[in-house]
């Protein structure tokens, strides 16, 4: 499977066996889609987004993971879903153009891939929700008795999809569908946020119903299976769009947690056809972690990946860099500040890490600020040491 491909109209342009690409979140994005509660105007947008492109590509990557669905919102103009706060300053307000087409276009002229990346289930508060138009389905199940707590769940503050449900499935998969066929996107990418609580409420009409129906599942594995069906329509969905196009999760690099915790079978998805073309770990982690370092959590994903056909791309991320510390390493808490060639050392150890294909870095404004191009100065030193390896690297599991 090619790991990094880049699409003209639908045609193949540009395509490699590696991929090195960067996440670019909401929080990356803001800055440049709006400008003082309103969505920034479109000349000044697409300077700025041109700038951040050139940046990419300018800095070795070759693949951009673009958030577009960070709460169950939107940063394009949908069908299925609201607009997201994030590109219009608020959730009552509505687009004046179409962003995303722009970066897109400009991605691809550039001869980077992009990848769509979703955020399945979690939402917004009650507060936001109320803004929204009573035309999509997210308002209408919390407004509606019958589906409020069910098909939509509060937790913290925030409400969730609930897996559980069809329907609610229905809803992830068209939106992606849509996504994926109303721009060029070379793949869909699926991040962390899985089930978030071990509470028996949040599922519990569901799953009572389960049981009455003869179901015999464990709530754990009740919750296991949902989501594996959500992840395999998701991928059916885009295998039927472009067989070419990739679909990959990126779960927290803590495995355990991500098993019992959040129900997500990565053990699964790893094993069998039909579930994810890549894995991609988030191990946010130093060398010296004392309970999860980054070579043993490389391992570890490496191990559980069964089937030839998946690959694994390695997160990574330069949040411990710019903060200087990691609170919960232990006797490595304070790595980061000893050195600042971590995250070449760490890049420098995939390279004949069993089954990888590339890596992922988690994110841009760790190298720029969005809006004034000025390099963030507490990542200096780890991102000069960082970038001639990535320059440099091809993963001996690639044919390049």
């Amino acid at each position: 499977i090619s790991f990094y491909s880049c699409q003209t109209n639908n045609e193949s342009t540009c395509r490699s066996e590696e991929m090195k690409a960067i996440w670019m979140s909401q929080y990356d994005l803001t800055p440049i889609y709006t400008d003082n509660k309103s969505q920034r105007n479109p000349e000044d947008y697409t300077s700025k987004a041109a700038s951040v492109i050139n940046n990419i590509k300018n800095l070795g990557f070759n693949t951009i993971f673009l958030q577009i669905r960070p709460n169950a919102d939107s940063m394009y103009p949908s069908d299925y879903y609201p607009v997201s706060e994030y590109v219009t300053g608020d959730y009552s307000n509505d687009f004046s153009y179409d962003p995303v087409e722009i970066l897109v276009g400009l991605a691809h002229n550039a001869g980077l891939s992009i990848h769509a990346w979703i955020n399945p289930l979690r939402a917004m508060s009650s507060e936001d929700i109320k803004k929204i138009d009573d035309s999509y389905k997210i308002k209408q199940w919390y407004l509606q008795e019958e589906t409020h707590g069910k098909y939509i769940v509060e937790y913290s503050g925030k409400y969730y999809l609930n897996p559980a449900y069809k329907e609610v499935r229905n809803l992830i998969t068209d939106g992606a569908g849509e996504a994926l066929t109303k721009y060029d996107f070379d793949g869909l990418h699926m991040d962390d946020y899985f089930y978030p609580t071990t509470d028996d409420y949040f599922d519990k009409e569901a799953y009572k119903d389960y049981q009455t129906g003869g179901g015999k599942l464990t709530l754990a594995d009740f919750r296991r299976e949902a989501l594996s069906e959500l992840v395999s329509d998701l991928y059916n969905t885009t295998k039927k769009i472009n067989a070419d196009l990739l679909f990959g999760i990126s779960p927290s690099g803590i495995i355990d947690t991500v098993y019992n915790s959040q129900y997500a079978d990565v053990y699964l998805w790893c094993s069998r056809p039909g579930y994810v073309d890549y894995i991609c770990p988030q191990v946010y982690f130093g060398m010296e972690h004392e309970t999860y370092d980054f070579i043993s959590v490389c391992n570890t994903y490496s191990d559980i990946i069964k089937n030839p056909e998946v690959g694994l791309v390695v997160g990574m991320s330069f949040g411990k860099a710019f903060s200087g510390i990691d609170n919960y390493a232990g006797i490595g808490k304070y790595e980061w500040q000893k050195y600042d060639d971590i995250m070449a050392r760490c890049l420098t150890y995939t390279k004949n890490l069993e089954k990888c294909m590339g890596v992922s870095v988690f994110c841009y404004q760790y190298f720029y600020d969005p809006v004034t191009g000025k390099k963030v100065s507490e990542t200096a030193d780890e991102v000069d040491n960082f970038l001639p390896v990535l320059g440099d690297i091809h993963w001996n599991n690639t044919e390049v």
